[in-house]
């Protein structure tokens, strides 16, 4: 015979290590740090805290089936549990079993709900909370069918509303006197008893045990071949918009006060780059979740990594990108969105940061992975998510599908809402370690890639024909050109302005005569050679540099700060006698003559001393709000060595502490005898029920009596 489960301690020792550990997995703040046994397991598990993060972590016939435990008595069984929420035992069983391995509920023949979910659900499914003159079931029901007479059609309307109801006049007078409603304020509610009386003592009208699948039309191609032609060229198209940060140094865009990346500043890279601005977002959005971008406080830059990163495969580089998107915690399409004080997000920042949204992304794309052959509208992923998700607003579920459906087509993961074959790839690689989800990316792409072509086709009228992908070697090009038209093949054309751009950026003329007399099966036109000459004649007639830290000084000063081994650094670029300029920043020039034995002066654009203020800007720059992340608990150990010490512990090997004992105290619901240190270092004894620890504080209720006391931990003692 069975023993009764008698608490969650005692469910929790009947599992298996397998359930054990995806509790653990599902919940690993459970195991931060690791209790030591099963009892203190199962207190933290029926923690406030905890259980409302469990709670979040739902899906809508799990939350359906945990309202209707948070009306029904401790105890039920399966078969009311089922009725409450208009289903059958069999239905519900996937959803109670995973509840039980949550530790949100635990029992099996009487169910019973985890005492913060019980207590802290005060509405559920709309119900008004209970009061202490709520009329009995058995009242309720036949006032209910009293008044059903009279107002039929009303009383049906009432049944699935919310609680609280509005109206005045007979209708409302009438069914105050008939006890359906009564005076809330100003306001009037139904009570419990009596809305489930309407209710038919039910809690939920329906109960949607499977996810609804992704629906819309079939996908279908005109030409065969052409959606993953189409994938492939926007995953490189992406990888173009994102080399465009190669300009950053030469003409930075700015940052923001709050940080981010200015909303002009983005138009003005996308339409450099002839590109929407969703796509532009997307690109450097992910290049930034990737580590390639980052900024001075002042001016944005490519990172140490971009170098690095630009020597990798086209495919490589196209893996890091995806991954870097599909694993953030970020959302590009919502840039230049009010946030909640009504300003604009910024690209690049915090604004655009969400809790949660890498696991609902993930999320929908393993649904749209269900669903290969369809075009999958709006409406039935935000669906989709909702049930997945279901305490998540319906605004922000809409604007993340959105986003997802925007992102992933400038990415190449996507089209039309359905996944891609690049899409297909990306789903399982999400649950894979980093280099192996970087391989299987990478090898998508190139086997779904035509091969990149060598060969550039030149006219006379300084356009050049790339009748392809561009391999490599002919990147260069793209540089000194301006593009007129993309697909299959790549139409740039040479300009006075395009030339003179890659001159200035020191670009070697003399190097592209030499690619295109080597990828060119026809002469290089005349007309060409001679552009490329007259703009190089007349290159470099006025010298532009770049400074950001002016020094003046006299000249014996300057010249004993550089022949100083500390102004190494600096690499100071002397203008005139008196004057020097460095690429460093002022504080770190300040820092550098002071080690040489100088006593250097802030001073202002006008050159006048600077005050304290801008002498301590100066010094130290502005915190990278991108270096703080906040993240949510992860499992520390692998599952199975953290179930192993919790045997263990359980079995007795280990020592319990002090809170681990008033945590095996609170699952078991035992009373135990404990002292409480006063202010005067005596000690009180009680005996007391201990109901919950959290945040260093201790609630209990003491024998024989129905107050609760809280006292801090550390002044509590066990015999």
């Amino acid at each position: 015979m069975t023993a009764v489960i008698r608490s969650l301690a005692d469910s929790l020792r009947r599992f298996g290590d397998d359930r054990l550990e995806a509790l653990l997995v599902a919940r690993p703040d459970l195991a931060s740090p690791l209790p030591r046994g099963i009892g203190p397991l199962a207190a933290r598990a029926a923690g406030a805290t905890s259980a409302r993060r469990a709670l979040e972590a739902l899906t809508l016939p799990e939350l359906h089936l945990v309202e209707a435990l948070a009306v029904l008595e401790d105890g039920c069984s399966p078969a009311e549990l089922a009725a409450a929420v208009s289903s059958d035992p069999a239905t519900i069983a996937p959803a109670l079993e995973r509840l039980i391995t949550l530790a949100v509920v635990w029992g099996e023949d009487e169910l019973v709900l985890i005492r913060p979910l019980k207590e802290g659900l005060r509405t559920p499914a709309g119900l008004a909370a209970p009061a202490d003159d709520d009329p009995p079931a058995a009242q309720a029901r036949r006032r209910v069918e009293h008044a059903r007479a009279a107002h039929g059609e009303v009383l049906d309307a009432l049944a699935w509303g919310p609680s609280t109801v509005t109206g005045s006049g007979r209708l409302a007078a009438d069914l105050r006197a008939a006890g359906i409603v009564v005076t809330d304020g100003e306001s009037l509610h139904l009570p419990r008893p009596i809305q489930l009386a309407l209710r038919g003592g039910r809690v939920r009208r329906t109960h949607v045990a499977r996810r609804p699948a992704p629906e819309g039309p079939a996908v279908s191609e005109r030409i065969p071949g052409s959606r993953d032609a189409q994938a492939v060229e926007r995953a490189f198209e992406a990888l173009r918009l994102l080399g465009t940060v190669r300009s950053f140094d030469e003409d930075p865009p700015g940052v923001l006060r709050r940080g981010g990346l200015p909303q002009r500043d983005l138009r003005r890279l996308a339409e450099r780059a002839g590109a929407t601005v969703p796509a532009m977002a997307t690109a450097l959005q992910s290049g930034w979740q990737a580590g390639l971008l980052g900024h001075d406080g002042q001016e944005w830059h490519p990172t140490e990594d971009w170098d690095t990163h630009r020597l990798l495969p086209a495919e490589r580089r196209w893996a890091e990108l995806v991954l870097a998107w599909a694993r953030g915690h970020h959302l590009a399409a919502v840039v230049g969105t009010p946030d909640s004080s009504g300003s604009p997000r910024s690209l690049l920042s915090d604004q655009t940061r969400r809790d949660g949204v890498r696991t609902r992304r993930g999320s929908l794309l393993r649904a749209l992975r269900t669903a290969p052959g369809v075009q999958a509208s709006e409406d039935s992923l935000c669906a989709s998510l909702a049930w997945a998700f279901p305490l998540v607003p319906a605004e922000v579920i809409r604007e993340e599908v959105a986003a997802l459906c925007t992102e992933g087509e400038v990415l190449g993961v996507l089209a039309a809402g359905a996944l891609t074959v690049l899409g297909q790839e990306l789903v399982p690689a999400l649950d894979e370690e980093i280099t192996s989800a970087d391989a299987r990316l990478a090898d998508a792409l190139a086997q779904a890639a035509p091969p990149p072509v060598t060969e550039v086709l030149l006219d006379a009228d300084l356009t050049a024909v790339i009748p392809g992908r561009p391999d490599e070697s002919l990147l260069p090009l793209l540089d000194w050109t301006e593009p007129v038209s993309r697909g299959g093949a790549l139409t740039v054309r040479f300009t006075a302005a395009s030339v003179r751009r890659a001159l200035a950026d020191g670009r070697d003329g003399e190097a592209l005569l030499a690619l295109l007399e080597n990828s060119s099966r026809a002469p290089v036109p005349q007309a060409l050679t001679y552009l490329l000459r007259d703009e190089q004649r007349r290159h470099g007639r006025v010298q532009v540099s770049r400074a950001t830290t002016v020094l003046t000084a006299e000249p014996e000063v300057l010249d004993l700060l550089q022949s100083a081994p500390e102004a190494s650094a600096l690499t100071l670029h002397r203008l005139a006698p008196t004057v020097a300029v460095t690429l460093s920043d002022p504080g770190f020039a300040l820092q550098v003559a002071r080690r040489a034995g100088l006593s250097p002066q802030a001073v202002g654009a006008d050159g006048r001393p600077a005050d304290d203020q801008l002498s301590h800007s100066l010094r130290g720059g502005p915190v990278d709000p991108d270096l703080v992340t906040i993240e949510g608990p992860e499992l520390r150990l692998p599952a199975a060595e953290a179930v192993t010490r919790l045997r263990a512990a359980d079995a007795g090997q280990t020592e319990l502490s002090l809170t681990d004992r008033l945590l095996e105290a609170i699952a078991q619901e035992a009373e135990i005898e404990l002292g409480i240190v006063d202010g005067r270092g005596g000690v009180v004894r009680k005996r007391v029920l201990p109901l919950s620890l959290e945040g260093g504080r201790l609630r209990a209720r003491e024998t024989g009596k129905d107050e609760e006391l809280t006292v801090l931990v550390h002044r509590v003692t066990l015999g």
